[in-house]
């Protein structure tokens, strides 16, 4: 049974073309040029652990060790959507020939000795190993590369370790379960589920439901159940952001049946998590699970916003809904580019909300070995924000109104997208967004081509101006959050859109309680040492109110320059400057996203 959901545009290979500027285009050359293309050879054992798993001495791995690789091949193919640089091709194709080739002969993809393997059981019985998660990763990214690239041995790298989990699981007395660390090792299921998708081999799929009734089985955190219950995600069984991973398996179960209990799960999961557990960063969790309290200063680890921006892509691909993309450009422009070193060369582990920005190899150095030292589970998963843009910024229906061209993303930059007719458009945007909300969107068309173009009215901007060839259009009403432009469009066809860049303000609570927080437009605003003479415990109020209109000032100081810096009144007579979250700690200075709340009118 099929069902309708957005899907990436066009669909995968080839995917759309993209030309991204300003400031995600530098962020983006960064991380190709300071991480993509070098971590491999700066950490040579990525794939060595694998190569020597049965050798003596035996090396001391963390539990996750065998995630490494497969978080970097995901990070990297998805990036590599993004601009097709070809010598990041070049790269990707001997990392992944040389990932197939440590592989072992009976299918096994993981970096554990033969008496360890996958259940982690040791003389003592005791189970501590990440291997099935690990195998996890290891899928995903062979699967994206080979949908990206055709390489066929990928897949059939995929497919021999499916079938090596298939021999262990399915033909003896052990389930999944047995491996222990149960969010972690049963999200192997969404593998084995987009394996099945792809292949049509029932093994895979029967695997994938005998992981659902381990699901069922406690300790594990019986997802499907809970949520139907209605229970909210932090206080279910498994509350980690793991867990994310195998509700996803819960909407690739959707896919397959089409049964709308599976449906209903994964969009209460979402919904329960956004109000309760997404921090005004977009980042996810605090101490690496969901709390039920968005002000918990607990770390905000990278790993989470991910999995967070992950989960909420395919809530966008099932819904439609923009209110889920708005989410997504959230958690894009604060949490995960503020996790990232402007110099693309490391990403933070915990990107807290008031503290300083430390690289993850400080955070959390255990994990560093020998050949590996800057390897640990946030530095190769979190260049993935990024190329998730191609996962999000622009899509094509397959709903009710399949064909309609879908606009997410806001920035300098080209894309260019191959229509269902077989027609090709060109987007131009010139725009300063997110620091200004002026954009002109112009299509470009080798002839004339009757579709629908939705473009994403954020939920932020009260008042939003739109104009098509120069005349003034009403942008309402939205379809979810959409202003859908049905027409024929022709060559040089020019959409501008002014939206309301006015400031936001949101009231603290517990932790937070008698401070606030503001936004303009999509960007949280910090107080940094940095760019001003007072410091942060004596930091006074802004006399600032919901709706005023900040000045941006110019910054003549040492790089890197921020993003965005305006200025404010303060109560004690001085002027306050704030800019935005991503640049906030970048030098190592302390900064603050709660601010205090005397002075600060109008809020809502």
């Amino acid at each position: 049974m099929t069902t309708k959901m957005l899907r990436l545009s066009p669909p995968v290979p080839g995917g759309a073309r993209y030309a991204l500027g300003g400031l995600v285009g530098d962020r983006l050359r960064h991380n190709r040029e300071h991480w993509l293309l070098t971590a491999p050879l700066a950490n040579p054992a990525m794939l060595e652990i694998f190569r020597d798993r049965d050798r003596a001495p035996r090396r001391d791995l963390v539990p996750w060790a065998g995630e490494f690789a497969g978080k970097y091949l995901t990070s990297a193919v998805l990036c590599w959507r993004l601009d097709r640089d070809p010598a990041l091709a070049a790269h990707l194709a001997a990392f992944v020939d040389e990932f197939i080739a440590v592989q072992d002969e009976d299918g096994y993809l993981g970096p554990f000795p033969r008496h360890e393997r996958l259940t982690g059981r040791t003389a003592n019985g005791k189970s501590h190993l990440w291997d099935l998660w690990g195998h996890y990763h290891a899928m995903l990214g062979l699967m994206l590369y080979h949908r990206e690239f055709g390489y066929e041995p990928a897949l059939q790298a995929c497919v021999r370790a499916a079938d090596h989990l298939c021999a262990r699981f399915l033909e003896s007395d052990e389930r999944p379960i047995d491996a222990g660390a149960e969010e972690m090792n049963l999200a192997v299921a969404h593998g084995l589920a987009w394996l099945y998708q792809q292949t049509g081999e029932p093994r895979y799929l029967r695997l994938v439901r005998e992981i659902e009734r381990d699901w069922e089985t406690p300790p594990a955190g019986d997802y499907v159940r809970q949520a139907l219950a209605d229970v909210p995600f932090y206080q279910t069984p498994k509350p980690r952001w793991e867990s994310l991973h195998d509700i996803q398996a819960i909407l690739s179960l959707y896919e397959i049946t089409g049964e709308a209990r599976y449906r209903q799960a994964f969009e209460q999961i979402w919904r329960s998590i956004l109000p309760t557990d997404i921090h005004n960063t977009g980042g996810f969790t605090s101490g690496e699970k969901a709390t039920g309290n968005p002000y918990d200063p607990g770390a905000i680890e990278t790993c989470c916003t991910v999995s967070w921006m992950v989960l909420s892509v395919d809530m966008l691909r099932l819904t439609g809904e923009a209110a889920v993309a708005d989410e997504l450009e959230r958690s894009f422009y604060n949490a995960a580019l503020g996790a990232q070193s402007p110099s693309g060369r490391w990403w933070t582990y915990n990107t807290p909300m008031d503290g300083v920005r430390r690289a993850s190899a400080h955070d959390i150095v255990f994990q560093a070995r020998e050949g590996s030292s800057e390897l640990n589970c946030c530095s190769v998963n979190g260049p993935r924000v990024l190329g998730m843009l191609s996962e999000w910024a622009v899509m094509l229906a397959d709903d009710g109104l399949a064909g309609d061209l879908i606009a997410n993303y806001y920035g300098p930059g080209v894309i260019a997208v191959d229509l269902p007719s077989g027609q090709t458009v060109t987007l131009t945007q010139e725009t300063d967004y997110p620091l200004d909300g002026h954009v002109r969107l112009c299509l470009s068309l080798s002839e004339p081509a009757a579709f629908a173009l939705r473009l994403r009215i954020p939920g932020w901007s009260r008042s939003t101006a739109v104009a098509l060839n120069g005349q003034p259009i009403d942008a309402q009403p939205l379809v979810d959050g959409y202003l859908r432009l049905d027409r024929t469009w022709q060559d040089g066809d020019l959409v501008t859109l002014k939206f309301d860049m006015s400031l936001r303000v949101l009231v603290g609570e517990r932790e937070a309680a008698g401070k606030v927080s503001f936004f303009r437009g999509p960007l949280l605003l910090a107080y940094d040492r940095r760019y001003n003479t007072m410091d942060p415990d004596d930091l006074p109020a802004p006399m600032v109110a919901q709706g005023d209109v900040l000045p941006t000032i110019g910054y003549d100081g040492p790089s890197p320059a921020p993003w965005l810096l305006v200025e404010t009144p303060a109560v004690d007579g001085g002027m306050l400057r704030l800019c935005d979250f991503a640049s906030a700690g970048v030098a190592g200075t302390p900064y603050l996203t709660w601010l205090p709340s005397v002075g600060a009118a109008g809020i809502e």
